[in-house]
């Protein structure tokens, strides 16, 4: 992570509290100072504008105090070197003791966000001795030390620094100080790794900032628990933290938080593996913005989750180079380590020096107050031991069982629908795979049912969307009261539910049969009305391959019941469930397109829906977008390996296509482009099923040709196209019709007759070559495409001569394309009329 993870750092405080005001003037300087710290920037500056129409009613050192509100707020708006700037300017006047104290604190951690070293450790060293002037503003001040020390490494220092500004503070009566001084102990063990003591500071600050009513450190208390989730591996919920401080950050006005928090944000959407196409944005302006700023470290970790996301979408070769970016940015960062560090030496022995007078005005400070309290504090030294030590146990106690309470109520949340109560999609799943696999080992029968409002869309219509709420709120009630601890049941989303029984359909049957009888109707803001449920029940057969399957089987059912009219149950398998099921099952082949996102029609999409049994063999952006809405697909990708025979993989993929057919299952199998075109096995299995008399048909797709024709701009109407597969057009003696375009697929195959080789060869490629020259010069320009399989993609077109084919890059999917050669020619024999 980088070190924008402590950002919040450059809002260092304004005074805890401001001195009661003796007239207007004060009163309104007092409420800026208050603004700055509890709302948004612009609120203050709104105030800020406000008094400049009288300026001569304030005192020099009021003015002074506006003017450190206005710094400190282009701070909050990203003009962080402006900010610096005028706070510099601002040191060089005549300062009261405590604002300049202030001032130093602020500048100091404005020059460390912007890697300004020299700048921040000289103004650190320049703070130090006012320290003993303004003893109340102390504490900020060492916060800044403690954090400078922390980017240097030395963490056992900038502890130090921290546990002291807190020590100082604690017993004081300024929470905006504790914030602080909290928030500088948790980045100081942020930044040494150690985990759970920062997760535990991270939390304690989020407490105090609530109490102190400062938004930006509440949001970066919610950013460091989410860094803290991410390293440990529990990426949803650090998402979940990472969205909240993000919506605070921006919520404050405080820009660099914002970009900071959006980080977080796309590394979780991208362990989540979901929420790709959000990522994306998000880490596109995220880099844009540190690329703009030169921040190495960000710019670092931005590339690599980059490369992250390529990664998930299968793109290597984008992978590889934002990888490489995130290296040589890394790079960088390291010299930016090396200057800071060499900063930190060259004024380490100053600094050492000033700690040590602070020590020693400290130490008097003390002996004069032992002097005067030492017959005082014997007396009641014990006693308030003892008071001390009960106090701290009282609290220990207090703040365990809080957290304990907050864990479970976090746990419980996470789990279950805030509605209805119920498991949440996520945990029914969960909850029910692992019943589903404990059943199916004991042989014990196990049922799926799903659920839903009948005509549910009526009744947020007519009565209102309180009234939809209300309905799926008493609908969870009788659900939880029916079932009990007999099964497992949630709200799988909208108003459908899933219930899973240890239990036979008949048992399912009889409780859909009590629910229903439960129902009864509903009173809304003096509205009354009631609603009907309908449900489809399957039971595992023992063949059903996981939950997900049997969870779409009743899924099934609960369509039928609504197809035969409603406010019934309907029973899978059931002759009367079955309708029209023909008694051999079903088979229908169907093309993805080459995008599928783009290509494949509603009727493709509603085949692959309603099918029992979904088969596979698209490219993998196609399939994770099928297995969104059909977990239960399987991929026929599995079945090749390098070095094993196509034809084996073939009559594998075939086996397992009619073993679903034969089963008397509906099956839809999705082929990649047009499911016909270049594709042994989908005009095989529609043979083999249509011979056995099973109803069996192909829906065409969008084929790598018709891609082709779009993106070169051709028109096989004007000359015709011939069209052959590579190795085909080699064994064969087959003539190329020079006059026209000629297509030859799977050009890296060429001469490939053993069907094991997936890559291009050399001597391959030159013999197809040797055999277009007795019809094309050497030098004639050919084309090398690739369709592109994502919209964000462009498709390749390379040019190249003829004789530079061997030497060129190539794909499994490379088709060559050989535009016509010279003019046509009319027919000698065409009869004149």
């Amino acid at each position: 992570m980088s070190r924008f993870h402590s950002v919040a750092l450059v809002l260092l405080a304004l005074v805890g509290t401001p001195a009661l005001a003796t007239d207007s003037a004060e009163a309104a300087v007092a409420e800026i100072e208050r603004l700055a710290v509890a709302a948004h920037w612009r609120d203050a500056e709104a105030k800020i504008a406000a008094l400049a129409s009288r300026p001569g009613a304030l005192t020099a050192t009021q003015r002074q105090r506006v003017e450190y509100v206005r710094l400190r707020n282009l701070a909050l708006a990203g003009e962080q070197s402006v900010a610096l700037d005028g706070l510099s300017e601002l040191l060089r006047r005549e300062l009261p003791a405590s604002l300049r104290v202030r001032v130093y604190t602020t500048a100091v951690s404005i020059a460390a966000n912007l890697e300004n070293w020299t700048a921040a450790f000289a103004l650190l060293g320049e703070g130090l001795p006012y320290l003993s002037q303004a003893p109340a503003e102390a504490p900020g001040l060492l916060g800044a030390a403690s954090y400078l020390h922390t980017l240097v490494g030395e963490h056992a220092k900038a502890r130090e620094l921290a546990l002291n500004a807190l020590a100082a503070v604690e017993s004081g009566t300024d929470p905006r100080a504790v914030c602080m001084a909290v928030t500088d102990v948790a980045i100081v063990e942020d930044h040494a790794g150690n985990i759970e003591e920062s997760t535990a500071w991270r939390h304690r600050q989020i407490e105090a900032c609530t109490r102190a009513g400062d938004v930006v450190f509440i949001a970066n208390g919610k950013y460091g628990v989410g860094k803290m989730l991410a390293r440990q591996g529990r990426h949803a919920e650090a998402l979940d933290w990472s969205r909240q401080a993000l919506a605070d950050f921006e919520a404050a006005g405080f820009a660099a938080g914002a970009w900071s928090a959006r980080l977080g944000v796309a590394e979780g959407l991208i362990e989540a593996n979901r929420g790709l196409g959000e990522a994306e944005a998000l880490l596109g302006d995220t880099l844009d913005y540190y690329s703009a700023q030169e921040t190495h470290l960000a710019i670092a970790e931005t590339e690599g989750l980059i490369a992250r996301l390529a990664e998930r979408r299968g793109d290597a070769v984008q992978a590889l180079a934002h990888y490489r970016r995130s290296m040589d940015a890394s790079k960088a960062a390291e010299r930016d380590a090396r200057e800071r560090r060499l900063a930190f030496l060259q004024v380490e022995f100053d600094t050492r020096l000033k700690e040590q007078q602070i020590a020693l005005l400290e130490a008097e400070k003390e002996l004069a107050a032992l002097q005067v309290t030492a017959t005082q504090r014997r007396q009641w030294l014990l006693a308030g031991g003892m008071a001390g030590l009960l106090v701290t146990a009282i609290l220990l106690f207090g703040l365990l069982r809080r957290s304990m309470r907050e864990r479970r109520r976090y746990r419980w949340q996470s789990e279950h629908d805030g509605l209805t109560r119920l498991y949440n999609y996520q945990q029914v799943r969960k909850l029910g795979a692992k019943a589903f696999a404990r059943a199916r080992g004991d042989g014990r029968p196990f049922t799926a049912i799903v659920a839903d409002i009948d005509m549910f869309k009526q009744v947020n219509d007519r009565y209102g969307h309180a009234a939809g709420d209300e309905a799926l709120r008493s609908l969870g009630a009788w659900i939880t009261d029916i079932v009990g601890t007999q099964g497992i049941a949630g709200r799988s989303g909208g108003d459908e539910f899933t219930i899973l029984l240890d239990a036979e359909a008949a048992a399912a049957e009889a409780l859909m049969g009590r629910l229903r009888g439960r129902i009864e109707p509903i009173t809304v803001f003096g509205q009354r009305f009631e609603f009907k449920v309908s449900a489809g029940i399957c039971q595992d057969d023992g063949e059903t391959a996981s939950l997900e399957q049997l969870i779409h089987r009743a899924d099934r059912a609960l369509y039928r019941a609504k197809h035969d009219g409603r406010d019934r149950v309907v029973l899978a398998g059931t002759a009367a469930a079955a309708g029209a099921r023909a008694a051999a099952g079903s088979l229908v082949v169907v093309g993805s397109g080459i995008q599928f996102g783009r290509h494949a029609s509603e009727r493709c999409l509603s085949e692959i829906r309603e099918a029992e049994v979904v088969f596979c063999l698209v490219d993998p952006f196609a399939l994770g977008m099928i297995q969104r809405f059909r977990p239960d697909a399987i991929n026929l990708g599995a079945h090749y390996a390098p070095g094993k025979d196509r034809r084996q993989t073939y009559r594998e993929i075939d086996a397992a296509i009619m073993a679903e057919v034969n089963a008397g299952r509906h099956v839809c199998a999705v082929f990649y482009g047009h499911p016909g075109v270049f594709a042994d096995v989908p005009h095989l299995v529609l043979d083999k099923a249509r011979a056995r008399g099973i109803a069996a048909r192909m829906e065409p797709g969008i084929s790598a040709e018709a891609c082709l024709y779009a993106d070169l701009g051709i028109d096989p109407g004007k000359r015709g196209v011939q069209s052959m597969e590579a190795t085909h057009f080699m064994v064969y003696d087959r003539q190329p019709d020079s006059a026209g375009l000629v297509l030859l697929w799977q050009v890296a195959l060429s001469g490939d007759l053993s069907c094991r080789r997936l890559h291009a060869e050399r001597d391959g490629l030159q013999a197809l070559v040797d055999k277009l020259l007795r019809w094309y010069p050497a030098d004639h320009d050919v084309i090398l495409y690739e369709a592109a399989q994502l919209p964000i993609a462009s498709p390749r077109i390379e040019r190249l001569a003829l004789q530079d084919l061997p030497a060129a890059r190539y794909e499994e999917y490379t088709t060559l394309v050989i535009p016509a050669l010279g003019e046509l020619r009319e027919d000698p024999l065409r009869a004149v009329g």
